[in-house]
């Protein structure tokens, strides 16, 4: 388990398109972080709000990108 966060982009991007993105968080991020990103996840209101970001977009825009 990955202590300081970083990964790379296109690796969540496979485990994404995979199915594999719960793996992915849990390998890839502390627990604490893991567990912040799956509230995030789990509540419908929040994604959208974060989803509507600039840098949410610029993200998502990455991931699309083949």
């Amino acid at each position: 388990m990955k202590k300081d966060n970083n990964f790379d982009v296109n690796e969540l991007k496979q485990a994404a398109q995979k199915g594999n993105v719960d793996d992915f968080i849990n390998k890839n991020l502390s627990s604490d972080a893991a567990k912040k990103v799956k509230q995030v996840l789990s509540d419908k209101s929040t994604m959208e709000m974060m989803l509507s970001t600039p840098e949410a977009k610029a993200l998502l825009k990455k991931f699309t990108e083949k």
